[in-house]
């Protein structure tokens, strides 16, 4: 039977002989047996009828996407050498009056009535044996799309082998959410004919009325490409329907492109059933599929067909090693058609699909992605494979490489993700999927890939936007220099040190394991990832970050440095003001003091910037730099702060970067997952060591116990490791000072630890601790540089809000996040406090905007012996602070 909920159903019988009704109609147009046609439709009866009506008639059929325009589909009817071309256009574009050909408008043919009581068989005999039966032109992902000639009997002997593979019965519903103009459309549209199962037609991008007809029609076997399934499982987290209403599906088919594992686990976990995922090629037809009793990767090649997985020379790999893979099939294409439609035979007995795989040890195939290797750091890549990885992520991933001259290869992440996160999100989640030598040196976000007709992404346009975005950073800093340059009001005041910079960011991508191993002798692997990531971004953002803020020229900026971040630091405080100041002396924390310089030593390298470390003590630099700058910036205590702008002449710029407690509160209608999710990756980055971590929790009474209940598990999982393992969740802690300090706090609230608590002396390694104290404890905590997770649960919004009043948490208003609905907590924070809501802060954080709060003891900038508590950013500071000196 075939359904169409347009246009009506028709049994068997009324199928065939509307088809013969359709072979009248294009006989009495002139075609016969003899001739070719080109087709180019949407999915409908009409089109349906009229494919099986022309391979009736033994007629050449070339099939033709309906996404190409008429001037396309007119330039393929010449070079096709077509007699005659159909197409459900409305009417006659005029491109169609260039051919030769006739076109014949496909509403015609289905208009014409059948007889009645006329008993009329299809057969293919006529078909098969014709050697140019069918033309299809491929994708053009390799370069300009090709018409590939198939022989009648290569498809219909294909489409057997793939039915003794999938086994559909006259019981099944088949439901392809595929255009019947592609090969993998069209063997299910034969499998259908030589199964004699009923057949659904929709538009193939209409998900919302796939589900409803899954419902409505009993549908069994579903087929698509892997975005239409993308959506799928976005209208069940709708709502849109249940998967309870679904189970009538035995076999959800996918192809057409590479399938993500992460898509296979989250389709698989959602509705029982895996993605069966299945290879083929317009060239050779179907070549591997998995089945219900074997639904690991693309399953064993058919019956008849071979595949093999060679390297670079040729040479078979064993199982479970990536290659090329190679296919022996008597399905294979007769050749390729010509300008003019001549037909240039194959001549070779494989087909070598330039597509990379592996087959593993029970024989069964997984594909990659297209064989196109790039080389990068010395290293050849294959950008499809890097895919797989990056898929891991959750969101479509593509990666597509730009040619970038004497640099090599960039490789741009496109990210397809609703939710719109930032690209420094992005980066940060691929940083633990792929290896150093992989990564992104530009990560382009949108909410969802273009795609051809047939649901596939568009690997052209993907291919133009990744170019575009590099040549919109590096235009936009062009076009910010020349800004600058004018004039009236320079923006950037050193506008030759903007190309520094680039080389700067380009340099930690490429040498990213120097850069690794340096910073891993004081964090762990996943920190320093991060921070890698995190100083790229402010690179790329610089140019439009002093351009917005347009501080004058600085004579010279002092830096006393972090004692952690030390290339973020670096970064931000040392490399990204010399747009704006003629020179940045720094001194290096005694900490990281080695760290420190082999950073500013590797990152010489590149440039001649007036960056001068000083060897001198703290003493010495205040009175040989710190009071000859313009600007002073210090990282630490409030204390020392203190005692240092006491020191300082009144017109010095004196910026403060301190500490706050950061509030974590989640609500009684949070998500409890995310929640702790987010709690862990913010108090465990940098093992604990960091000032972005909260230290306290507020965790509204409803959901406390659930929440540490998770929290202490997740927390009990977390794995150590060496700093330089990348599997690690945390090691042990690099400072002296932060271990002797959480020894004596945990000593003294031991009655509340909850999971955790366990302490090894000899190499410092703290056990990531909960502490749960008592409901509504005005809880006044330490500043904490240690993995320790300080849980308060409290009973009331205001009770909260007035805690969060209080002017210990005042004076020390730095950020803060909130999770769940809590407008009236939110709005009191926002007093003084930056706030993430929903997320964390290292997800809000941007090394290119001002970051921080009110409190006097997070940060401050002073000048002219008065102190204003703001959010900080060094070019706005300068800015607003030091007007017209030079």
């Amino acid at each position: 039977m075939l359904i169409s909920r347009n246009e009506g159903n028709r049994s068997w019988r009324e199928v065939r002989a509307s088809c013969a009704s359709v072979t009248r109609a294009l006989r009495s147009r002139g075609v016969d047996g003899d001739h070719r046609v080109l087709l180019s439709a949407a999915n409908s009866t009409a089109s349906v009828l009229t494919t099986l009506a022309l391979m009736d008639m033994g007629v050449s059929v070339g099939l033709v996407d309906r996404g190409v325009t008429p001037n396309q589909f007119a330039r393929l009817v010449e070079e096709a050498n077509a007699d005659f071309f159909i197409s459900d256009h409305e009417e006659q574009a005029p491109a169609f009056a260039k051919p030769d050909a006739p076109w014949i408008p496909l509403h015609e043919l289905d208009t014409a009535a059948a007889e009645d009581g006329e008993q009329a068989e299809l057969s293919f005999d006529r078909w098969a044996r014709r050697p140019d039966a069918l033309i299809v032109w491929t994708s053009g992902s390799l370069g300009r799309p090709k018409g590939v000639v198939r022989s009648g009997s290569s498809v219909l002997a294909n489409v057997s082998r793939t039915q003794d593979r999938m086994k559909y019965t006259e019981s099944d519903v088949l439901l392809p959410l595929l255009p019947f103009t592609h090969q993998y459309g069209l063997s299910i549209l034969l499998l259908w004919w030589q199964a004699k199962a009923g057949l659904v037609l929709l538009p193939s991008r209409r998900t919302d009325l796939a589900l409803e007809a899954v419902v409505d029609l009993g549908v069994t076997v579903v087929d698509s490409v892997p975005a239409v399934y993308e959506g799928i499982l976005r209208l069940l987290d709708r709502g849109r329907a249940s998967t309870a209403l679904l189970e009538s599906v035995r076999m959800w088919c996918v192809g057409g492109e590479p399938l993500q594992d992460d898509l296979q686990r989250r389709f698989t976990e959602r509705l029982g059933r895996p993605l069966l995922d299945g290879y083929g090629s317009s060239e050779a037809g179907n070549i591997a599929l998995a089945a219900p009793d074997n639904p690991h990767h693309c399953g064993r090649p058919l019956d008849g067909i071979t595949v093999t997985v060679v390297d670079e020379e040729d040479r078979p790999l064993p199982a479970g090693q990536v290659g090329e893979v190679v296919v022996h099939t008597p399905d294979l294409m007769v050749g390729v058609l010509e300008p003019g439609g001549r037909v240039r035979e194959n001549q070779r007995t494989v087909h070598r699909t330039q597509d990379l795989g592996f087959l593993d040890e029970h024989g069964n195939l997984r594909i990659l992605g297209r064989k196109a290797a790039v080389h990068r750091f010395g290293n050849t890549l294959y950008p499809d494979a890097i895919t797989a990885k990056a898929s891991e992520c959750g969101r479509p991933v593509r990666v597509v490489p730009v040619e970038n001259g004497r640099f090599g290869t960039d490789l741009v992440f496109v990210v397809a993700d609703p939710e719109e996160r930032p690209a420094a999100h992005w980066r940060r989640v691929f940083a633990d999927l792929v290896a150093e030598y992989e990564q992104p040196n530009k990560v382009l976000v949108v909410s969802e890939f273009p795609e051809h007709t047939n649901g596939k992404a568009n690997l052209t346009a993907l291919g133009y936007m990744a170019q575009a975005a590099l040549r919109s950073g590096r235009a936009e800093e062009a076009k910010e220099a020349e800004r600058a340059a004018k004039p009236t009001g320079p923006a950037i005041p050193f506008t030759d040190r903007i190309t520094v910079l680039q080389d700067v960011a380009r340099l930690l991508a490429e040498r990213r394991p120097e850069v690794l191993r340096i910073l891993t002798e004081v964090s762990n692997h996943r920190t320093a990832a991060d921070e890698i990531d995190a100083s790229i971004e402010a690179l790329e953002g610089a140019v439009a970050e002093v351009s917005r803020f347009r501080p004058p020229a600085a004579g010279q900026i002092g830096v006393l440095m972090p004692s952690n971040i030390p290339l973020y630091g670096y970064i931000l405080y040392v490399v990204i003001p010399s747009l704006y100041s003629r020179r940045i002396v720094f001194r290096p924390s005694r900490m990281i003091d080695s760290q420190t310089r082999a950073l500013h030593k590797l990152i010489g390298t590149v440039h001649d910037l007036p960056l001068v470390l000083d060897d001198s003590g703290q003493r010495e630099f205040l009175d040989n730099v710190g009071k000859k700058s313009d600007v002073l910036v210090f990282t630490g205590s409030y204390e020392n702060a203190e005692t240092i702008r006491e020191q300082l002449p009144r017109e010095t710029v004196f910026c403060f970067f301190g500490q706050g407690i950061n509030p974590y509160v989640v609500g009684a209608d949070a998500d409890l997952n995310r929640a702790v999710d987010g709690l862990i990756r913010v108090r465990m980055l940098n093992s604990g060591q960091d000032c972005f971590g909260p230290d306290a929790v507020f965790v509204h009474t409803s959901v406390s116990a659930q929440f540490c209940n998770l929290l202490s598990r997740r927390v009990e999982a977390l794995r150590l490791g060496a700093p330089y393992d990348s599997t690690a969740d945390y090691s042990a802690m690099f400072y002296d000072e932060a271990f002797d300090t959480t020894l004596d706090y945990l000593r003294g609230k031991r009655e509340f630890v909850a999971a955790g608590g366990r302490i090894d002396f000899a190499d410092r390694h703290v056990r990531p601790t909960v502490l749960i104290h008592p409901t509504d404890t005005l809880f006044l905590p330490p500043e904490m540089f240690a993995p320790v997770f300080n849980v308060v649960p409290f009973s009331s919004e205001d009770w909260l809000n007035e805690v969060l009043r209080h002017p210990y948490y005042a004076e020390r208003a730095m950020a803060a996040s909130v999770f769940g609905s809590l407008p009236k907590t939110v709005e009191a924070l926002r007093e003084r406090h930056m706030v993430s809501v929903d997320e964390t802060l290292i997800d809000i954080e941007d090394g290119n905007k001002p970051f921080g709060g009110r409190g006097i003891r997070a940060n401050y900038i002073a000048v002219d012996r008065k102190r204003h508590t703001e959010p900080l950013l060094l070019s706005k500071a300068v800015a607003d602070y030091l007007p017209g000196r030079s």
